[in-house]
């Protein structure tokens, strides 16, 4: 997109706060009713999130979320019972409402006092994008014929077709395109990742694409309790949700060869040697 637009704003009715069920919630985005204009897309080859800013007095990243549970229900058919289930699984699996339960999660805990500082990119809250949007947005090339939640759909007039769904979008301060990870951040982004996992949000893409200035960017794939996976009745699914981010975080760091202190997880390998070491120093003292 070369040219930059500012389509005539369409009226839109707002929920206050978001997703509808139990658990956080993500507040609308307080500049819902001001103009935006389209600057481009900023994303690279993830195709299910688009990114622009907003050239008023702060720059903004606008996330596109799409979803289609029927792409997931293979996992998760067998798990619930009945359409009210079925739902919830819905709710809480969408990567629109997955990032807003979990940026609900960190500011009901910064209202509360109890967290300081941003374990990841700031969010200003969620917002719907009426269909003057629609045109802009898809010559940039962003596809908005996806599936969506049968509760997201407008109400259909008597006289006409079903109306499309707003489009839906999360709100968040414009960063660089620097990760931001290398051997004098590890320790940070350990520590906002330990900090999140403390508010019992669990990103679940921990992957060095998904930081920006070593923090971390997207949520759409996490998991914030209480989640309809993480009951009693799942519990080898839960403990296995609880340390996961460790694991990946310390795979990525691995993965990307630096050399640090900081390990998420306990280095079993290390820690087998000296059990072993341990035991035949005490033998040969008998």
């Amino acid at each position: 997109m070369t040219e930059r637009a500012t389509p005539k704003k369409q009226s839109i009715r707002h929920p206050n706060e978001l997703p509808p069920c139990k658990g956080p919630k993500l507040h609308v985005f307080p500049e819902h009713s001001s103009p935006i204009e389209w600057l481009g897309r900023i994303d690279g080859e993830d195709e299910n999130i688009k990114g622009f800013s907003d050239s008023g007095k702060q720059g903004y990243v606008f996330k596109f979320k799409f979803f289609n549970p029927d792409d997931s229900r293979y996992y998760w058919d067998t798990l619930v019972e009945g359409p009210a289930g079925r739902r919830q699984v819905e709710l809480h699996t969408d990567p629109f409402y997955a990032e807003c339960r979990a940026y609900g999660r960190i500011h009901q805990e910064k209202r509360r006092g109890t967290l300081r500082g941003e374990p990841a990119i700031p969010c200003f809250g969620f917002i719907y994008l009426g269909e003057e949007h629609r045109q802009v947005l898809e010559q940039s090339g962003v596809d908005l014929e996806e599936d969506c939640l049968d509760g997201d759909k407008l109400s259909q007039p008597e006289d006409g077709p079903l109306r499309p769904r707003p489009i839906r979008a999360i709100v968040k301060k414009l960063a660089s395109s620097n990760s931001g990870l290398n051997k004098d951040s590890v320790g940070r982004m350990l520590k906002n990742i330990r900090e999140l996992n403390r508010l019992k949000i669990y990103n679940k893409d921990i992957r060095k694409d998904n930081f920006r200035d070593g923090k971390l960017v997207d949520f759409g794939s996490s998991w914030t309790e209480p989640h309809c996976f993480m009951g009693d009745s799942n519990i080898l699914n839960a403990t296995e949700t609880r340390i996961g981010d460790l694991v990946r975080f310390d795979e990525m760091v691995d993965m990307e060869g630096i050399i640090s202190k900081w390990r998420a997880m306990p280095n079993w390998t290390y820690k087998k040697k000296l059990r072993s070491y341990t035991k035949r120093a005490s033998n040969s003292s008998i």
